[in-house]
């Protein structure tokens, strides 16, 4: 069953009076339980395309839809709902609060939508320990290794359950070895909750890791549309 369907997307972005083409028409199906890696060179509109499906950003032509909701017709605060609710984000920068532990990164979700510190900390603890890193829920960013702090972001996307995870170059910070590892745990993640990993990379050593791949280049996917 699709969980994401684009179908003629296009997104241009105004520099002044020069237009950007960001993505040319595209089509693409993701189903759900799939694990997807997005490649391509810079500039390929990986980022943009992971920005639409994630309703960070909105195509400025096409039909998408994402958990049977079509997207273009949501209000921003229904769009904020929806990203709630449905879609986990993990940054190759990490994105963690430097004052707080790792334990207090990951109720942070939870907290924002009003749950109470008791259940916040108990799915926290339980995400925690999913990545491996029950001994160092008390640790700041600062005290932990780059993959740690990868580790800790992947808790904090998987906290609220979501049936999507998006993840923009997960491994770009990361040792070839460190980078390979968070792959790994992605994969056991979606293997053992079902959960849909779409994430870009330009990684090669990666490429081999993931269950299906769809390149872009100059706007366009060039292969891997259909699952």
């Amino acid at each position: 069953m699709a969980l994401i369907e684009m179908k003629n997307i296009t997104k241009d972005y105004y520099l002044g009076e020069t237009v950007v083409h960001a993505l040319r028409g595209i089509d693409l199906q993701i189903d759900k339980k799939e694990f997807v890696a997005v490649w391509g060179p810079s500039g390929s509109g990986k980022t943009t395309l992971l920005n639409l499906i994630g309703a960070i950003d909105e195509p400025t032509a096409g039909e998408l839809t994402i958990a049977g909701k079509n997207v273009r017709l949501l209000t921003d605060n229904q769009k904020s709902e929806h990203r709630n609710e449905t879609i986990g984000f993990i940054f190759q920068g990490f994105n963690l609060v430097p004052v707080l532990s790792a334990l207090e990164n990951v109720m942070l979700p939870l907290q924002i939508k009003g749950a109470s510190s008791g259940h916040a900390r108990k799915q926290a603890l339980a995400r925690l320990e999913e990545v491996g890193l029950s001994e160092l829920i008390h640790n700041r960013p600062a005290k932990m290794s780059g993959g740690q702090q990868q580790r800790v972001s992947i808790a904090r996307a998987l906290v609220n359950n979501p049936s999507l995870v998006i993840a923009d170059e997960p491994t770009a910070n990361l040792d070839s070895e460190t980078a390979r590892m968070i792959i790994e745990l992605m994969r056991e993640l979606n293997e053992k909750d079902g959960i849909t990993f779409i994430f870009s990379t330009h990684d090669q050593r990666l490429l081999n890791k993931v269950k299906r791949l769809v390149r872009l280049e100059d706007g366009k996917i060039v292969n891997g549309a259909a699952s």
